[in-house]
Formats: C-alpha cells, structure tokens, sequence
C-alpha cells in the first residue's frame, strides 16, 4: 500500500485546507495510507471516518530554524516511512523538506495556491534546487509567474494540478435566504465566500453595492483571523443593513444553490475553489482578473470577469447580469467544470505526481 504524509498545520479552514481534506479522503478512498499533520486541536474532527486517513496533531510548527519542530517530524516521518510527503502552507516549505531529507524520504511535493514573490532566494535555492522539492500549483498562470524565477523553477520541478470538484446533484436543496433573514421576496441575492483576509477583498463589499439597487444584498459563508477587523470596517457603512454573515458552513451545496449569483472580489487569488463550485452549480459569477480565473472563465465565455479593486466596473458587472444583459447557460458551465475540473481528474493528476505513473 502506498502511503502519503500531508502537513497542514493551519490555525483557519479555507481552501487550501479544504483541498488537504479532498485529496486526503480520495486518495485514501483510492487505496492509499493517508496520514495528515495537524496543529493540535484545529479541525482533527473533520477528517474523522475517512477511509484509510489517520491524524497526527503537533503542538507547533514552529518557525524556519526550530529543531524541536524538525525533530518531531523527522520522527514522524521515520514512523511512517512514506512514499511522498506534501505539504500544503508555504511556511512550511523549508521545515517540511528539511525533514523529509533528514527522515530519507525523497518525493516531497509543496504546494501553492497564490502567488507570492520570492522574498528569499537562498532558501528557495535549497529546497527547490539543491533539496529538489517540487512545487504543485493549481493554475497555468500561477505556473507561468513562478516559471520567471528560472533560478529556482522549470518544467520539471513546477506542476499544474487544477482543484477538483464533483459536480453537485441537481436535487441539493437550496438555503432559503429571504425566509432566513427575513427578507422580502424580491430582493436579489449575491453569494461571497472564503475566509476573511485581506486578499479577499471583502472590505469592498460596501464600495460594490453602493453602486446596486437597495435589493441587492449580499451573503457571505466563511469565517478567518481577520474576520472582527473586516467587520468593523463594514459596520460603519450604511450598506451594511444589506451584508448578511453566515459564518461557517459544514455543507456549502445548499448554500450555492440558493443564491442568484456569485461574487469574487478578490485581489489575489491562485484557482479560487468557491468559483468553480458556484459555477459547478450552474450560478453565473462575477470575478476579479485574479490568477485563475480567466482560465476558469475561459476568458469570459464561462462568467464576467473585471480588474481588481475597480468597485464601480464590479458593480456593473452585478448590475448586467441581474438586467439579463450578460447571460450564462448553467449547463454549459456544469459541463466545462465536469470537463477540466473534476475530482477525478485531481486524484488521478496528484496520484501521478505523487507517486509516478501506473
């Protein structure tokens, strides 16, 4: 049996733990000892009854020269003995593959959801050249923005593996948003979801339904670190009366199918997972030109796609689709999605990558 060992010692649940998740209970699911390192006490339940997954909680992940960090994992690895290891946070590049090499196990995959510049070059150095970490990233264009730093990428050490989804069953029975939050039943309902970062662009939320009629309102799904400083800042507009906070949502089908549209306002992003899920639901969207997304989008032929942080060209987007000036058809979207983003198509990809080709 082959065994993998996924690190992600996160203190929130986005996705990129979500994808952690996914990749865990399908490749265990597909015969393969799956174990996953987690910060003690965050989210352990959520692996709970997946097929052949074990967790193992640590009390820190240190920072890039703590050797009690090291020592733990090395001892973990030299448990295990797995054929890859993975690692899904970039701060955890550098101590993860220290380990790894340490412990003997020489497939080590890291992994990158958005792009970051190159802020330390030497370390990149050794764990991408001398190390010889490969690097998973889930976009062309992510791909293309790392292979510009030759020193450190090429073809052979950068993969692109796209997020994986399974299409949700028509018959998903959909939140009830009017009813829910006692609103009237002509309001228009845009969705938001991920975490609360800066990088989501969340604070602009106000800035865009400044520019929408007053029965446009907005649900959010999703919790995260700087969820009370974004709040706050929210609070103190008057749109904030149309901005509705759902929190965390254990399933987010009924969540999708009971919005009008979806909304990404991001700044940056690698391949957003809530974009291809509202659109695996057949729901037109509205996206920043984030990295991914036109891929997503095929350029626009999938959705609307606006440059980032431009609150009045995002509010005009809303505003044609809610005229039926831009139309989406949901079953062309459900196909392109089950087409270039399936799940299986990411098991089969991470299961190459991780252990080679069958």
């Amino acid at each position: 049996m082959k065994k993998a060992v996924l690190f992600c010692p996160s203190r929130v649940w986005g996705g990129i733990e979500k994808n952690v998740y996914l990749r865990a209970k399908f490749l265990g699911a597909s015969g393969v000892a799956v174990t996953v390192v987690l910060l003690k006490g965050y989210f352990p339940e959520r692996f709970d009854d997946l097929e052949n997954v074990t967790v193992i909680e640590v009390a820190s992940r240190g920072g890039d020269f703590n050797v009690f960090v090291v020592a733990n994992y090395v001892k973990i690895l030299r448990a295990i003995d797995p054929d890859v290891v993975f690692a899904a946070l970039k701060k955890d590049w550098w101590l993860v593959s220290l380990a790894s090499r340490i412990a003997g196990v020489s497939r080590v995959v890291l992994y990158l959801g958005i792009a970051r510049r190159v802020k330390s070059p030497i370390k990149y150095f050794i764990v991408f050249r001398l190390m010889k970490s490969i690097l998973m990233v889930n976009s062309d264009s992510l791909k293309n923005e790392m292979l510009s730093y030759p020193k450190f990428f090429d073809e052979d050490n950068v993969v692109r593996v796209y997020n994986g989804f399974d299409l949700p069953p028509e018959s998903v029975e959909a939140l009830d948003f009017r009813t829910l939050l006692n609103l009237p039943a002509d309001v228009y309902i845009i969705g938001c979801a991920g975490r609360f970062s800066p990088q989501k662009g969340f604070d602009l939320l106000p800035d865009i339904l400044s520019g929408l009629p007053d029965s446009v309102h907005i649900v959010h799904a999703g919790e995260g670190e700087f969820e009370k400083e974004i709040k706050a800042s929210i609070s103190e507009r008057v749109e904030s009366d149309r901005i509705h906070f759902l929190g965390y949502q254990s399933s987010m089908a009924p969540f999708f199918k009971g919005i009008d549209m979806f909304l990404l306002c991001s700044r940056n992003e690698g391949m957003a997972n809530v974009l291809n899920e509202a659109m695996s639901h057949g729901k037109p969207v509205v996206s920043t030109r984030v990295p991914g997304s036109e891929e997503l989008l095929a350029h626009g032929k999938y959705g609307v796609l606006t440059d980032v942080g431009d609150t009045r060209e995002l509010s005009l987007a809303v505003l044609s689709i809610i005229k039926g000036e831009r139309v989406f058809c949901p079953k062309k979207q459900r196909q392109w999605i089950e087409s270039e983003f399936s799940m299986e198509r990411m098991v089969s990809e991470t299961k190459t990558l991780f252990f080679g080709p069958r």
